[in-house]
């Protein structure tokens, strides 16, 4: 009986696995996404399980600011646009003031737009038409600022047909004068940096650091002016009415300086002062004036032998009357 059971108990194993190896091919065909779904969860439990590897930031670029418009975030007021736009077109404009009992209106040559930290408002340098000279104006103090056509009504002249409206005044307006100036050292370097202080400005460098600078001009007052900000750092080599007016400026200039103080000799050294001695003149009449003092009687029998000594010796040193000399000589 045992035989017979092992025997139809290992047909039953080799029967079953046919069985379900038929099942699994029959079910694989009829529903193939079973493993695809059971892969993709082993595949999450797989990810779930490796350790989170933290990667390196990536680099963001900055992306480059888009190109502002000229007056965009400038903080200008209008007067300050109108001057600006002015500078860029090259024209004059007319200044009409708040106070226009005081300041009179005037065309002006605007050259530079400046704006100021400590006083916190913008200012205007230029050339005033009405005084003919190099003036700074404040803006927040003008009522108008308007556009000028031409030249303007009191430009000097003659000037070359084109000329800008804004650079006839003392720069290109009347008799060109050229003009040569050495810089020395310590200014070079501010004068490069600087916006150039007049038409055809010109830099060029020499030996031991210096530069010669070449420009022209037309107003003697204004190029004078620029040449004495830098004191003894400028040498001016043309022309020779610019030195002239140099050297009266300079001895105008000393004269009005206070003369210095002399420095005070050191005072001498206290010696000990010692008592006058009044000696009277031939001609001056001696005035004995009486001595009161206490007498010394122990002096006084000293005093009188003392006198009496001396007359002794007048005595004798006197000759006698009737008294004979005898005198020898005797041959050597």
């Amino acid at each position: 009986m045992a035989t017979k059971k092992t025997a139809k108990a290992a047909e039953a194993e080799e029967t079953k696995p046919k069985k379900t190896a038929a099942k699994k091919a029959v079910k694989e065909k009829a529903d193939p996404k079973p493993k695809a779904v059971k892969k993709a969860k082993v595949a999450e439990q797989e990810v779930a399980v490796e350790p989170v590897v933290e990667t390196a930031p990536k680099k963001v670029i900055a992306k480059k600011p888009a190109k502002a418009t000229p007056n965009q975030g400038l903080g200008l007021t209008p007067n300050a646009e109108a001057v600006l736009a002015a500078i860029r077109e090259g024209r004059a404009v007319e200044f009409i003031f708040e106070d226009a009992e005081t300041n009179a209106p005037r065309t002006f040559e605007p050259r530079q737009l400046i704006y100021d930290a400590l006083a916190e408002a913008w200012f205007v340098w230029g050339w005033d038409r009405r005084y003919n000279a190099e003036r700074f104006h404040r803006l927040d103090l003008l009522a108008e600022v308007n556009a000028v056509e031409g030249v303007g009504r009191s430009a000097q002249g003659p000037y070359k047909n084109g000329t800008p409206g804004n650079l006839i005044g003392g720069w290109l307006g009347g008799d060109a004068i050229p003009v040569k100036v050495v810089l020395h050292k310590q200014w070079v370097f501010a004068v490069k940096q600087a916006p150039p202080a007049f038409p055809d400005f010109k830099l060029e460098e020499k030996e031991e650091g210096k530069a010669l600078a070449s420009f022209t001009a037309t107003d003697l007052r204004a190029i004078a002016r620029w040449v004495m900000q830098f004191g003894d750092g400028i040498t001016v080599m043309e022309p020779a009415r610019l030195q002239d007016r140099i050297r009266q400026a300079a001895l105008a200039w000393g004269a009005k300086l206070p003369a210095p103080n002399p420095k005070a000799a050191p005072a001498p050294a206290p010696q000990a002062s010692k008592p006058e001695r009044h000696e009277p003149k031939h001609n001056e009449p001696r005035h004995h004036e009486p001595r009161h003092h206490e007498p010394r009687h122990s002096d006084e029998p000293r005093r009188r032998e003392h006198n009496r000594e001396d007359r002794e010796d007048r005595e004798d040193r006197a000759p006698k009357q009737n008294q004979q000399v005898e005198i020898r000589l005797e041959r050597l």
